[in-house]
């Protein structure tokens, strides 16, 4: 199973969306994080339009974990269905901006623990981190991450952008061959291509989002639904969602044989024989 996070370095690209739409097309159990410290859930909020459990979500958890009390269970209990079939679930994130600040390194740190025991019950997590480099944000998640995708459009400053942060981001160092990190792409031509993308930022491009502003407004609820819900989820956006999370998948793959190879060479070597 794989912890998979969303993050961007500059602006407002879609995170959200495309962590959302990844959740909705995920072939296995998923669990959706929002871990965005900025503020307003845009899952209650947004795509379950205000129509879900107001109570729960990530402050309860960091509550929980300053009184020592949390766990799996404690995590369980404060997630909400994306879905019907009960295969997608999520944790809605902060209400306000203002609870941010009880988001301590602990805690996230023990949230990043958490999260890799989900994986060991069959369930895979998708992280939405938000910016990175925020204050009180979530750097443990995302250290942890099997994968790191950075969302990115294709202007030249936002590349610029995600070059100049690329060596603060977590997975490069001695991780580099791990290929831990990748580019996500929204609007691939828009105007720049793939292959001018991953050589401007120096990261390989895992996959790409289309443009679709129409479909991702109304995802994420900020627009009353004027079609059947077949239509959205045969809007290019979502469509290429499936692509997206098949490419993550095949990326993660990867990942996981470059680390086989690692350790078979290690227990050959005598390295790992003490």
């Amino acid at each position: 199973m794989t912890v998979l996070a969303f993050t961007s370095v500059r602006g407002a690209p879609g995170v959200t969306t495309t962590a959302l739409v990844a959740a909705m097309a995920w072939p296995r159990p998923v669990l959706l994080v929002e871990a965005d410290v900025t503020g307003s859930s845009s899952i209650k909020a947004g795509h379950l339009r205000g129509e879900v459990d107001h109570e729960v979500g990530l402050i309860n958890l960091a509550l929980a974990h300053r009184n020592g009390a949390l766990s799996l269970s404690t995590l369980r209990g404060q997630t909400i269905a994306l879905a019907g079939d009960g295969a997608r679930l999520a944790l809605p994130g902060l209400a306000t901006r203002a609870q941010a600040a009880s988001l301590t390194d602990d805690f996230w740190a023990t949230l990043a623990t958490l999260l890799r025991s989900v994986t060991r019950h069959g369930v895979d997590v998708v992280v939405d981190a938000g910016r990175f480099g925020m204050r009180h944000g979530p750097d443990a998640l995302l250290k942890a991450a099997d994968l790191l995708a950075v969302v990115c459009r294709t202007a030249l400053d936002d590349l610029v952008a995600v070059r100049a942060n690329a060596d603060q981001l977590p997975g490069g160092g001695d991780d580099a061959a791990l290929d831990r990190r990748g580019l996500l792409l929204i609007g691939e031509g828009r105007p720049h291509r793939a292959g001018e993308a991953a050589e401007a930022t120096t990261l390989p491009v895992w996959a790409t989002v289309e443009w679709d502003p129409v479909a991702a407004e109304r995802i994420n609820g900020r627009e009353r639904l004027r079609t059947s819900l077949s239509r959205l989820t045969s809007s290019r956006l979502v469509r290429s969602g499936r692509t997206v999370v098949a490419e993550l998948l095949a990326a993660d793959d990867r990942r996981r044989r470059v680390v086989d190879m690692s350790l078979e060479t290690t227990v050959v070597s005598g390295k790992g024989v003490r």
